[in-house]
């Protein structure tokens, strides 16, 4: 729910299917190289009935996942009604089973009280699927006027058409204790000694009267999300963290990425289990994380990550400026074979184009193929575009080099974005790409004029593309 400390804002959409050549150079055709764009449309609009104070028509911070027995069936999660101070009314989902063709959406049941459900508002929606082709999605439900505070995970047994109560398996009421940035994974590989297990990971702030703390903590069920493990604390003591993904390596192990800022710089570390999720090796430092501000845009400024289930190789992307002298960003990356015990180099993945910011990536692998998708916005002139593209990228080499980009769907004008705080537009902390063997897929938030010119008009998009 919350931006990473002393990181900005951002925004969300995209032109035509331009293919524009990194650093410089053409980009030219290479055989397999995902160049065929499908199915760029509108998959879901806010459906629920808000609160006065939220933002109607308003959705953001989208996630998407695809099931691994089955590339046809494609499920995304949204909030939907975003209040500019958190949350939002209830989030949604969008799902399609023809490979991202055709689409059903809903909200999702039971959570927030405009839905029957608990809790006040809800937020930071993720999913993921399971090995038998259940699909997990996991909010941040809380209400905005008492101190309680939630992690949710509800199940859909059909492929994300319909979705079962929310099970809580974190729950607090204190004011000293607060869940925030939560992420899902679940170990889909026959062989793994974990197999169908879930983890569910966040930070979770400590106050009180000594210094706060925010360590990362996670929790993991073997019985499709029913009951859940007691609490772990993955991160080290005294840690102050944001922005945990939880990765699962072919052979059960799993690592977690995340934004370590205790010592007060940013730095982005990954730590293995071998036991489940049961203990964590010391943090391995990846990189410093070195982003710029986004002048009235919130990008959120935190890492994504992906693991290859046929290499397992791990990957790591950020917002970052280190190669830049106009102040701006880049999207870079950085890879291990070696479960993040070890990191590359830093590597550029956006084309150099100075006076162009890029921000909010996502990055997807498979097979040796490593997708990402981002935000970009030009920032040349005095004042900053309000217009904002979604751009596409892939390497075929394993994350070593990156072809052309190509930005997909329309534009975002940032004038009919929703809001957070008092300026900021905002489209949400992250984006979604997910990838099988033969196609990636999408997911964005597009902000534009209303047919009946309202003052928020904000969807959410997919795209699909094929080798």
């Amino acid at each position: 729910m919350r931006a990473r400390p002393g990181a900005r804002v951002a925004a969300c959409s995209a032109l035509a299917f331009l293919l524009i050549s990194t650093g410089g150079a053409a980009a030219s055709a290479t055989p397999g190289a995902f160049e065929t764009v499908r199915f760029v449309q509108q998959v879901s609009q806010d459906g629920v009935t808000g609160s006065p104070d939220a933002e109607p028509d308003t959705e953001t911070e989208p996630d998407i996942s695809v099931d691994p027995n089955d590339p046809n069936v494609v499920v995304a999660v949204v909030q939907q009604g975003r209040f500019a101070d958190g949350g939002s009314v209830d989030p949604g989902f969008a799902t399609s089973h023809d490979g991202g063709d055709t689409w059903v959406e809903g909200n999702l049941p039971g959570l927030t009280t405009a839905v029957g459900g608990p809790y006040q508002r809800a937020s930071d929606p993720a999913v993921a699927f399971g090995p038998d082709g259940s699909v997990y999605a996991t909010t941040l439900p809380f209400d905005a006027s008492t101190c309680r505070t939630a992690v949710s995970v509800q199940r859909s047994d059909d492929g994300g058409l319909t979705w079962g109560a929310p099970v809580f398996p974190q729950a607090d009421d204190e004011c000293a204790v607060f869940n925030d940035k939560n992420w899902i994974a679940v170990d889909t590989y026959p062989a793994s000694p974990h197999a169908g297990r879930i983890y569910l990971a966040w930070d979770q702030f400590r106050g009180g009267a000594a210094p706060h703390t925010e360590p990362i903590v996670l929790r993991y069920s073997d019985d499709h999300g029913e009951t859940w493990s007691d609490l772990v604390d993955a991160s080290p003591t005294g840690s102050k963290a944001i922005g945990v993904i939880p990765l699962v390596e072919p052979n059960g192990d799993v690592v977690i990425v995340y934004d370590e800022f205790s010592s007060g710089d940013d730095v982005l570390v990954s730590q293995v289990s071998h036991d489940g999720g049961l203990t964590f090796d010391p943090p391995v430092k990846v990189s410093a994380l070195r982003d710029a501000l986004e002048l009235r845009v919130r990008t959120g400024g935190l890492p994504t990550a992906a693991v290859d289930p046929v290499t397992g190789r791990l990957f790591v992307a950020w917002q970052d400026h280190r190669f830049r002298t106009d102040g701006h960003n880049d999207i870079v990356i950085a890879r291990s074979s070696s479960e993040g015990t070890h990191w590359s180099h830093v590597r550029r993945v956006s084309p150099a184009t100075p006076g162009t910011g890029f921000f909010t990536p996502d990055v997807a692998a498979y097979g040796g193929v490593v997708h990402a998708t981002y935000r970009s916005r030009d920032d040349s002139g005095e004042t900053p575009s309000q217009f904002v593209d979604q751009r596409y990228i892939v390497s075929t080499d394993g994350g070593k080099t990156f072809l052309g980009e190509r930005v997909i769907g329309p534009r975002t004008n940032l004038a009919y974005a929703a809001i957070s705080g008092k300026t900021q537009a905002f489209l949400g902390d992250y984006a979604g790409v997910a990838a099988s063997a033969d196609a990636a897929h999408l997911v964005w938030c597009v902000a534009r004029r209303s047919s009946g010119g309202a003052h928020y008009h904000q969807t959410t998009w997919s795209a699909t593309i094929l080798r």
